[in-house]
């Protein structure tokens, strides 16, 4: 996207400057109505539907890159207890367990959410039952092991996208700190920690 059309915020996002979003959508709108003018001449047609086709391209991937303003909705608690979402997108093991109660001190409650490891063609199908149930074995084993690690827990399973499961379950859980169970490779909550405004701590499962 254009630095004419764009600027970044100190957080590394990209924004529209006031005058983009008219811009564009005026780009968008006048080859494809000037391809209705010239409808009777193909190349008039094909050079009109191209360009707004372009336009188009190019805000949607801007909007897919773009990051979204504010802080994540936490919901506030009603009481003094300290609570801790962990994240597990991989299976708790003891080790994990022992390490999450380590840092955790000893929290009031622990919430362990555990997204759907299902593919976006899987979501598109509504063929999401087979990885409902596995979600749902490995919350029932890292809750066993979070236990036996002296920690009160309470589990929910969540979207399959970790940052957007996490998004969804703080709307609704007054968190105080978050605990992310992964076993390395990419970071899935890179996008939204800059919009937490919680704590964030990594455990390897």
């Amino acid at each position: 996207m254009s630095p004419f059309l764009t600027t970044r915020d100190p957080q590394g996002g990209t924004r529209f400057r006031p005058f983009a979003i008219p811009l564009i959508i005026a780009a968008i709108c006048t080859p494809v109505a000037a391809a209705m003018a010239l409808s009777s001449t193909g190349l008039g047609a094909g050079v009109g539907m191209a360009v707004g086709a372009l336009a188009a391209t190019s805000l949607v991937t801007f909007a897919a890159r773009a990051k979204p303003d504010g802080k994540l909705e936490v919901a506030p608690s009603e009481d003094g207890g300290h609570r801790v979402l962990v994240l597990a997108v991989d299976e708790a093991t003891p080790a994990a367990a022992q390490r999450i109660a380590d840092i955790t001190g000893s929290p009031s409650d622990v919430r362990l959410l555990v997204p759907v490891p299902s593919h976006r063609l899987d979501r598109w199908l509504s063929a999401e039952d087979k990885a409902r149930r596995e979600a749902e074995g490995r919350l029932a084993r890292s809750a066993g092991v979070l236990v036996a690690a002296g920690l009160p827990v309470s589990g929910a399973v969540g979207d399959a996208d970790p940052a957007q499961a996490l998004e969804d379950e703080l709307r609704g859980y007054p968190a105080d700190e978050v605990v992310l169970l992964n076993s390395g490779g990419k970071d899935p909550l890179g996008k939204v920690e800059s919009r937490l405004g919680l704590p964030l701590r990594r455990v390897s499962a």
